[in-house]
């Protein structure tokens, strides 16, 4: 396999033996790490030594050769700065490539805390020394110094307005409607060419800014965007980085385009020097209707890439018919459910839990269900992801609260009052008023919170554990009881029971379904319910539609199930009669 990067750039502060402090910038990502010595780069590591005992409080610079493939000749700079080492290492392939290089350098030193510098204004002057510093080095070359000259004349003339408001402060890519712009005119002026739109976004970016930092975020997106902008392809593809974490580029079709691209994302992924595991997915959009918007083409790209978010095996996906379909339902579904809520066209229906010894009723949980005047009953797996994604599962799930705190005072002046659990929504655990928005409901309706109880999935509690934690206990010390529905579906663990705030498991019916015949799975089923036992609390099994699974249940002393063969979910006169 030939080597990847067409640019080599390595900036970095180090001791006077050669430590590395800290990496400023590294194309390719992870050449050097902090603690590995500079003397590791080059396949004669002693040729810096003559150099670093050199008194460089001007700056001295030598020719050597690096440990990649190839072994490349590359230019080596070092300076003083107070009791450490400025390290400068580059090399080209193509001369118009050195402006990516200048660039590069330049993005590095805005960054604050890279050196303790301040913002631009303060550190300008100690740009310019090194820009200098490269224009010396490379004189030789003569179209690298006629672009060179430009672009060091329109930074000092801070640029036209128009080219500023047209790129991307952070990466320097077009910004998103001039790159709509740009892509629609190519593909005017080419339209006898194949051309694809690739939609590349971070999965859990947030989580980077909120471990790391938002200096570390900065830094992942814009080597992510020196990664996609060295991809190996002729010609040049076309770039943006549209929103927080997500990049659009328009390529030329190839053969081995995309084996290409996975392949190049795949090593920076695993170079980064990031101690978490980061997930990059790239979506697909062959161009074929040139009509259709670039924002749309973008659209379906991004649809693509989000189909397999979650998929560990996947990293590129390709837009096909039924991902439009998808679309075109998500779209009826986001212009009509104000107005349903506003026609109470949601409706909640009520699922029986029992006991399995006696078939005794213990509780229901309250499901919602569409019923739209147009397009007939929209079954929950449509609709519910589309309302955790744009954010109205709020509204919808605080008109199922107080409709089910409603029915449990009429349930109670007819004395016929069990509880009733509600879900609540991942995305509802960041309203910091949720605690009082539920103890408020209960007041108004004249009801003891634990007669409410609240179901939060297994799979909230992996991705916002510190979020969600807080906001369990908050709810906990108001009263209300806390079950953990889809436990087994996830990443059920030790942890998860034994550190979590909850009152009640519920076994997740893929999980009862696969351990019918299967002895193993049974032994797994039945130490769960037994460490439940231990831990006081009560297990619900989820999805019970048969004798057999029920006999078998109560052999291993799950108390309560919930399912079929107990009752389906129905409307609430229905249920009051059952």
């Amino acid at each position: 396999m030939g080597r990847w990067y067409i640019m080599i750039g390595y900036i970095a502060l180090c001791k006077k033996n050669g430590t590395v402090n800290r990496v400023i910038r590294s194309v390719p990502v992870g050449l050097i790490n902090e603690g590995k010595n500079i003397r590791e780069l080059f396949t004669d590591p002693f040729e810096l030594d003559h150099i670093l005992t050199q008194d460089l409080a001007c700056p001295s610079s030598l020719r050597l050769r690096m440990k990649l493939e190839g072994d490349p000749l590359v230019y080596v700079t070092l300076k003083a700065y107070g009791d450490q080492l400025l390290l400068l290492v580059f090399g080209l392939d193509e001369p118009y490539q050195f402006s990516q290089l200048i660039e590069m350098t330049l993005s590095a030193l805005e960054v604050p805390e890279v050196m303790g510098q301040d913002p631009y204004g303060a550190g300008y002057y100690e740009i310019q020394k090194l820009n200098s510093q490269l224009i010396n080095y490379q004189r030789t070359m003569a179209k690298t110094n006629v672009r060179l000259q430009t672009l060091l004349k329109e930074m000092q003339t801070a640029r036209s307005a128009i080219e500023i408001l047209e790129r991307d402060p952070l990466t320097g890519l077009f910004t998103e409607k001039v790159f709509y712009d740009r892509a629609a005119n190519v593909l005017e002026k080419s339209a006898d060419e194949a051309f694809d739109i690739a939609a590349v976004d971070i999965e859990q970016f947030k989580i980077v800014n909120d471990t790391f930092g938002a200096v570390a975020g900065d830094r992942l997106l814009m080597d992510l965007a020196m990664c996609l902008m060295n991809l190996p392809v002729d010609p040049p593809p076309l770039y943006t980085r549209a929103r927080a974490d997500t990049f659009f580029i328009l390529l030329h079709r190839q053969k081995t385009l995309y084996d290409i691209l996975d392949e190049h994302v795949s090593l920076f992924l695993e170079r980064y020097p990031l101690p978490m595991r980061l997930q990059i997915r790239i979506g697909i959009y062959h161009i074929e209707d040139r009509a259709l918007e670039v924002a749309r083409m973008c659209d379906r790209a991004l649809l693509a890439a989000d189909s397999i978010k979650g998929s560990y095996g996947r990293r590129i996906a390709q837009y096909n018919h039924t991902m439009h379909e998808k679309l075109m339902l998500e779209q009826k579904i986001v212009n009509t459910m104000v107005e349903s809520l506003q026609r109470e066209d949601f409706q909640v229906y009520l699922q029986p839990k029992a006991e399995i010894n006696t078939g005794r009723l213990i509780g229901a949980e309250a499901l919602v269900r569409w019923k739209h005047p147009e397009f007939g009953m929209i079954s929950p797996g449509d609709f519910i992801p589309v309302f955790e994604k744009n954010g109205f599962i709020y509204s919808l799930d605080l008109f199922v609260w107080r409709t089910a705190c409603r029915m449990l005072r009429d349930w109670k002046k007819a004395n016929r009052s069990i509880p009733i659990s509600v879900n609540v929504s991942r995305t509802d655990l960041y309203h910091k008023d949720l605690p009082e928005t539920l103890s408020g409901m209960c007041r108004d309706y004249d009801l003891a919170p634990d007669e409410l109880h609240l179901e939060i999935t297994e799979s909230s509690y992996v991705r916002d554990s510190v979020q969600l934690l807080t906001v369990i206990r908050r709810l906990r010390q108001a009263g209300f009881i806390i079950e953990m529905d889809d436990f087994g579906s996830g990443y059920s663990s030790l942890n998860t029971l034994s550190d979590l705030p909850i009152d009640i498991i519920k076994l997740d019916m893929i999980f009862l379904r696969q351990s019918e015949n299967n002895l193993r799975r049974q032994k797994v089923m039945q130490l769960i319910i037994d460490l439940a036992r231990e831990l006081d609390l009560p297990v619900i099994a989820e999805g019970v539609e048969t004798e057999e699974q029920a006999i078998l249940l109560k052999a291993m002393g799950c108390p309560y199930a919930q399912g079929y063969l107990y009752g389906r979910p129905m409307p609430e006169t229905e249920f009051f009669k059952f």
